[in-house]
């Protein structure tokens, strides 16, 4: 219990009400409900791709900072400066992904 007396803590006496109709709505416990909702949250797709992602891209800018993607004196493999380019150019880019 919390210093408020109610036994699931983080919630002022208002939102411990919210979460105490909630739970009776659906038969549980305070603690149960609260605790089958974390659980819940944790297994959502979305935190879970939120989670892969994080640490992909982690990976991702480790290894990438370690290499170059250039070969040497190839201008070629280096993005045009999109402030340089035409309207044409960019239409180009955005309907087949790289410059004619």
């Amino acid at each position: 219990m919390d210093e408020n007396g109610a036994p699931v803590s983080g919630f002022d006496p208002e939102q411990y009400a919210r979460v105490e109709r909630a739970a009776q709505v659906v038969g549980k416990t305070p603690e149960v409900f609260v605790r089958d909702a974390a659980l819940a949250a944790a297994d959502d797709p979305f935190i879970k791709a939120l989670v892969d992602g994080r640490d992909r891209v982690g990976n991702l800018a480790e290894v990438l900072s370690t290499q170059d993607t250039r070969a040497a004196g190839d201008d070629r493999t280096a993005w045009p400066d999109p402030a340089q380019m035409s309207s044409r150019d960019l239409h180009e880019i955005e309907q087949h992904g790289h410059a004619a």
